[in-house]
């Protein structure tokens, strides 16, 4: 039931302008700053608020890259193949809006006027990169211009496969696993050519400057799978000697090395980011979402309407309440009310979604109801809204005291956004690092990728370099016991969480872990659409077996013979009996092999948002004893 709500209005922010002006675009300081940083930090760190104009920077390197005549690619990573989607596109608006046209194979031409000047004709290559790709093209292997590269950081196995030459690089990593430098050297019987086709690859890509979006929600493996793919890249540059650097940008500190900070601060003057923002904090006893779904009414009309939550649980009941809306969530189907869209969004005026519409999609979004658990999250959810104009937004938050200390001199005040930014970090828990990117499995799969990519270099280049590569080959490594296929390589060293699909009773499938957290799972294996806040649980028949291990799923049941419960349903069932977890592999983690201070809540919390499912010590379900990673 609402107890109280607290209302108060963040004032328009705004950033210092900078003097250059490109094709009629005025920059902002920041952003002038770091086309001057470009090639003289390896990496910076870029703090600015949301709609400050980070995309742009991709262009700027692409215009730096064009000036000083090196052709250098800019590579921009992002979160997910939404967000990829969503920004190539944006990129595109930019270039058609500063006079550029576009031509064949999504290429765009114009000239380019900086101050006043008429720098010359510029031919822009725009390109997305993600495992729907099955094949570079041609025309990107022999750049004749810049070029811009759109994509995500989950599989840097792929980097170094070409995509067409799986056969090749899946020879290679499995020497890197079994074998040293030299053994590994003599054992493989590949061609060299085939082999520098790889680094080819890998070189016209990312030999280049890179822009990191949003690295404060990378979390667990996927920042491995991140840093892997940083140190790879940091490798290649270190041989070149050439003047490459990579842009992290953040919201919030982030724990790597930075040799350069460009921190953005909003002013009252200068180039309008944000309009202003009407904030009204509700106050509930427990469970916010709830309270939002109960909340909110089932239409808005004339306005740009917006409805963020976490779990997909509440996305549904919502989804039932509404008459019409949009939803973006992780469910490949329309559910209830609401339609499934994935593109077009800036047609629709009333958008339900979970964490997926969270990553920067940019939408003149004029009402919010959100929740969020952290700080970090709360700041990029209310980033979506009033980037084009003024907005309000409805903020669901359990009254705990220090946040009603917090709100309590703040009701009707007008505050600026920075201050709003302080009030957040007081009123919300910071997010849990999860610590997975530190488990065996994570430092194991790091190991093989940067020997399978120290590989492929010594290969290519020669003896020469042999002495070189030496020294970047890790030493002793773990083997992982993995099936040799080119799926199974790419499941494991990708690491591609909700690759496990179950199947929905009227037809299609899903994210197995979607679905087995938040429907009905039927007894004849199918999912219904009847909706459940499921907490599944693990009881093993041997309890001793739990221990710290990755394994095929066919071991994990025979050693184990666990049953999964389902305790809302009030259910159990032999996981040897699910073909769901048939082909899967398993990381199994007890508190001998994670650094986290209380095992038993963190395995439950990551049991929420990964593939993972805790392991229970008897049917009380009450102590965690170990929590399954499923791959």
């Amino acid at each position: 039931m609402m107890k109280t709500s607290v209302s108060f209005t963040i004032k328009e922010a705004y950033i210092e302008t900078g003097n250059i002006s490109i094709n009629g675009i005025r920059l902002r300081r920041f952003q002038e700053e770091l086309f001057d940083s470009l090639g003289k930090y390896s990496r910076i760190l870029l703090r600015a608020p949301t709609g400050s104009g980070k995309t742009f920077t991709l262009l700027l390197g692409a215009i730096k890259s064009y000036l000083e005549k090196n052709l250098y690619p800019v590579v921009g990573i992002y979160p997910s193949r939404a967000l990829v989607y969503d920004q190539a596109r944006s990129i595109q608006e930019t270039l058609q809006r500063i006079g550029f046209k576009e031509g064949e194979k999504n290429t765009f031409v114009g000239r380019l006027n900086i101050n006043g000047e008429d720098k010359g004709e510029i031919s822009i290559k725009i390109n997305i990169l993600t495992s729907e790709v099955k094949e570079i093209p041609r025309e990107f292997q022999f750049p004749t211009s810049p070029s811009i590269v759109f994509t995500v950081p989950e599989y840097p196995y792929m980097f170094i496969t070409g995509m067409n030459k799986q056969s090749i690089a899946s020879q290679v990593l499995e020497a890197s696993m079994k074998y040293s430098f030299d053994e590994a050297i003599n054992a493989l019987a590949v061609r060299r050519s085939d082999v520098r086709d790889l680094l080819n690859y890998f070189s016209v890509f990312f030999n280049g400057y890179w822009f990191i979006d949003e690295f404060h929600l990378y979390s667990g493996i996927s920042r491995n799978s991140m840093l892997t793919l940083v140190e790879m890249v940091e490798k290649f540059n270190s041989v070149i000697k050439s003047n490459k650097t990579i842009v992290f940008s953040s919201a919030t500190p982030v724990p790597i090395n930075i040799e350069k900070v460009i921190e953005v601060k909003t002013s009252t003057e200068g180039s309008k980011i944000r309009g202003r923002t009407k904030i009204v904090f509700h106050l509930v006893g427990k469970n916010p979402q709830e309270n939002l779904v109960n909340y909110v009414p089932q239409e808005y009309k004339n306005r740009k309407t917006a409805i963020i939550l976490d779990r997909v649980y509440y996305v549904a009941e919502l989804c039932n309440k509404v008459n019409d809306a949009a939803v973006v969530w992780g469910i490949d189907k329309s559910f209830g009310h609401c339609r499934k869209v994935n593109k077009d969004l800036d047609k629709e005026n009333f958008i339900i979604g979970n964490q997926a519409i969270s990553f920067g999609i940019d939408l003149d979004l004029e009402l919010g109801f959100i929740h969020a658990h952290d700080a970090e999250t709360l700041i990029q959810r209310l980033g979506r809204f009033g980037r084009h104009g003024d907005s309000e937004v409805h903020i669901f938050i359990e009254a705990k005291d220090k946040v009603v200390r917090g709100l309590k001199n703040l009701v009707n005040k007008e505050i600026t956004y920075d201050d709003f930014l302080k009030l957040i970090d007081k009123i919300y828990e910071k997010r849990v690092d999860d610590k997975l990117d530190e488990i065996f499995f994570s430092k194991i799969r790091h190991d093989v990728l940067i020997r399978t990519f120290s590989l492929i270099y010594a290969i290519s280049q020669g003896e020469q370099v042999y002495n070189l590569v030496k020294n970047w080959y890790p030493q002793k490594v773990d083997e992982l016991k993995i099936r040799p296929s080119y799926d199974d390589y790419f499941y494991v060293f990708a690491y591609r969480p909700g690759n496990l699909t179950g199947k929905w009773c009227d037809g299609g499938s899903d994210d197995l872990f979607s679905l087995i957290r938040n429907f009905k799972y039927r007894e004849d294996g199918c999912f219904t659409n009847e909706t459940l806040r499921e907490t599944p649980g693990i009881i093993p028949r041997k309890l001793d077996r739990v221990k710290c291990s990755f394994m095929q799923f066919k071991e994990f049941n025979e050693n184990l013979r666990p049953r999964l419960v389902l305790r809302k349903q009030n259910y159990s069932i032999l996981m040897g009996g699910m073909k769901e977890f048939n082909d899967s592999y398993v990381v199994l983690l007890t508190e001998e092999c994670v650094n986290w201070k209380n095992f038993s809540e963190i395995a439950k919390l990551v049991s929420t948002y990964e593939s993972a499912v805790p392991i229970y010590k008897d049917e009380d379900m009450k102590t965690v004893i170990g929590l399954a990673l499923f791959i």
